[in-house]
């Protein structure tokens, strides 16, 4: 069973979202027998890894120019700087399926060479709402940045519908993207994300903190944790941790002004999980209702109570598992009700009967494999 995954980056090591899901499913997937002969581009620092290896029959690199030219091209800048030759060849040497994470490294979706193939694209948002609610949350003063982001939402929605009609199969990280690509095609599934886990390690009683945590160079990220922390953090007097990779100048001058919040700056993966393990309240908002909410599963099969708002929990099946809420003062009025409550076995039992199903990578790979025509 041979299968072609090509990644948008290389995903490792898997420290945010999109390559956590790719470095999970090809983990899960080489547990099934599935050999993976891996295609990821390489750009932002990041550098060929060996633990790849261990799980991919092949691992392919290429490097992703981002030369500004790209920006003229009608295609999405995301799309234009993935087009290497070298990655059309080297699919066409065989006749094995090809899995295509993202809009972005769809670009050969559509290409005569690749006719005859099995072609599935997982589509980790619907990408061009989420480039739109990325020009929206930059700020006002980020003017070139917020540019690029409305026109790459514009060029993402124009070339969408040519990347759907082409593939043979959709599959999406939500039942709201589900909805919205089945309108297009009927061959779309829902699968959800992989992720690192395998069973529920909630700890009972009570925790320190209240922890946000994500990737902070995100302006969804970026903004949810200013937000949370001029409009939650500061009005309550008990102790708050933000963390996450690349915090701004803005964050860390905002965290500076206030003793009981603190900035862990970019925490590696132990550090992260222990963060989350050792959160009495795990408080997880976003300004979007599309992509892959990871950092919810982790904390829901990690941490103690979760309080998230309805973007955060929007087509994943997961709000029952959750405080939502959407106001400010209703956030901080339900902090303040669990932060001497103890998490207790019943709130385990709940989870473990929901994550250890539907959200199990063994039976999310067996899913995938169903679609694939090996």
């Amino acid at each position: 069973m041979y299968l072609h995954v090509v990644s948008f980056d290389i995903p490792y090591p898997a420290n945010y979202g999109g390559v956590i899901l790719i470095f999970n499913q090809i983990k899960a997937l080489h547990a099934q027998g599935v050999k993976v002969i891996l295609h990821c581009f390489q750009y932002g620092g990041r550098t060929p890894q060996a633990e790849l290896e261990k799980y991919c029959h092949e691992v392919h690199y290429y490097k992703r120019s981002r030369s500004l030219l790209y920006q003229l091209s009608f295609l999405p800048f995301i799309m234009r700087t993935r087009k290497p030759g070298a990655l059309i060849k080297r699919l066409r040497r065989d006749n094995y399926p090809i899995l295509f994470e993202g809009m972005h490294t769809s670009v050969w979706v559509w290409h005569k060479r690749l006719r005859g193939r099995q072609k599935l694209v997982r589509m980790h948002n619907v990408e061009w709402q989420y480039y739109e609610g990325l020009s929206r949350s930059t700020a006002p003063t980020e003017v070139f940045e917020k540019i690029y982001y409305f026109i790459e939402s514009i060029k993402l929605q124009r070339i969408e519908p040519k990347v759907v009609l082409h593939a043979d199969e959709i599959l999406t990280v939500s039942t709201n993207d589900q909805a919205y690509y089945r309108d297009m095609k009927a061959n779309t599934h829902y699968i959800p994300a992989f992720h690192p886990n395998t069973q529920v390690e909630s700890q009972l009683g009570r925790g320190e903190y209240v922890l946000f945590h994500g990737k902070l160079s995100v302006p969804d990220n970026e903004q949810s944790a200013i937000w949370l922390i001029e409009n939650v953090f500061s009005k309550i007097d008990i102790p708050f941790v933000v963390a996450g990779m690349e915090p701004s100048v803005r964050i860390k001058d905002l965290v500076q002004q206030f003793e009981h919040i603190t900035l862990v700056e970019n925490p590696d993966d132990r550090r992260m999980n222990e963060l989350i393990a050792k959160a009495h309240i795990n408080l997880l908002v976003s300004f979007q209702s599309s992509g892959i909410k990871l950092k919810l599963i982790n904390a829901l099969f990690r941490g103690r109570f979760c309080i998230v708002n309805e973007q955060m929990v929007s087509g994943t099946g997961l709000a029952k598992l959750c405080y939502v809420r959407n106001s400010a003062s209703s956030i901080r009025q339900t902090v303040e009700a669990l932060v001497n409550a103890p998490f207790e076995q019943i709130k385990v039992e709940e989870r473990r009967a929901l994550l250890e199903s539907e959200f199990s990578n063994t039976e999310n790979a067996k899913k995938l494999m169903s679609l694939i025509k090996f």
